[in-house]
């Protein structure tokens, strides 16, 4: 079982420009603790599937830097968001559905749960909303849309080195080498 991880997320979209920022903050919860945040910019223009692919990109860097059966508890601010994260519900919208199908297959790996924090109401919650809203200003301002990651050395869950492309991608992106 991978080390408890405490997780904030956030988003902010420019919709006339079809830009979007999100930004993640993984605290782990041992005793010396460990950080690792993220942030990327991605041509999004709407605000609901900014923050659901936030929250799907903070669950997968749980699942690259922890593993599988990492207990996470990750904090959102929008309200509705939480609400489809925790009931499975889905609406009319493509985009959206496929979003939440890709953190609920994450959600299976992982012992999530999905908890409403309001915007800026904890020094984490305005770090992040700091975090998305630079990476807005890089997109709106034509910068490549391009990850920019921060993370700790961690070892992968269970003594094993995860294989595969993603896993190569994702370390490289992270930092952590090959």
């Amino acid at each position: 079982m991978g080390k408890p991880v405490v997780v904030y997320t956030d988003a902010s979209v420019d919709p006339e420009k079809g830009v979007g920022g999100l930004a993640v903050l993984g605290l782990l919860q041992v005793k010396g603790g460990g950080r690792f945040s993220a942030s990327l910019s991605l041509p999004v223009g709407d605000s609901t599937l900014a923050e659901v692919m936030a929250v799907k990109l903070a669950l997968e860097v749980v699942l690259v830097t922890l593993g599988p059966g990492t207990q996470v508890t990750l904090f959102c601010d929008n309200e509705s968001v939480v609400e489809h994260l925790r009931e499975g519900k889905r609406n009319g919208r493509q985009d959206l559905n496929r979003a939440l199908e890709s953190v609920a297959r994450l959600k299976g790996l992982l012992k999530v749960s999905f908890r409403h924090k309001p915007r800026l109401s904890t020094p984490e919650m305005k770090w992040v909303d700091g975090k998305a809203r630079e990476a807005l200003e890089w997109a709106r301002k034509g910068g490549p849309i391009a990850p920019q990651v921060q993370a700790p050395k961690l070892e992968p869950a269970r003594g094993q080195r995860p294989k595969g492309l993603l896993w190569r991608l994702l370390r490289r992106i992270l930092g952590l080498g090959e």
